[in-house]
C-alpha cells in the first residue's frame, strides 16, 4: 500500500527566503477591495452591541464602586474596634 502525495510546484528556496519571512497560504488575510475599505470602516460595530457593552461597563463600574465603599467601611470599623 502506498500513499500518494500531491505534486508540489518546484520553487527555489532562495527566492522565498530573499523576501524575508513568508506566511503560509492558510494564514494569509483576505484584503478587501480599496473602495470597500471606507464602507467597512464606518459600520463595523452595531449601535445595539455598543450600547450593551456600555451598559455592562457602567454596571461593572458601579459594582466596583460599591465594593470599594463597603471594604472601606469595614476597614474603618476594624480600626475603631
Amino acid at each position: 500500500m502506498t500513499i500518494k502525495k500531491p505534486a508540489k510546484p518546484a520553487t527555489p528556496a532562495a527566492a522565498t527566503a530573499a523576501g524575508g519571512a513568508t506566511i503560509a497560504d492558510r494564514f494569509k488575510l483576505d484584503l478587501p477591495a480599496p473602495g470597500a475599505a471606507k464602507k467597512a470602516a464606518s459600520g463595523t460595530v452595531s449601535a445595539k452591541g455598543a450600547s450593551i457593552a456600555l451598559g455592562a461597563a457602567l454596571v461593572g463600574l458601579a459594582i466596583v464602586g460599591i465594593l470599594t465603599f463597603v471594604i472601606y467601611q469595614h476597614w474603618e470599623f476594624l480600626k475603631n474596634a
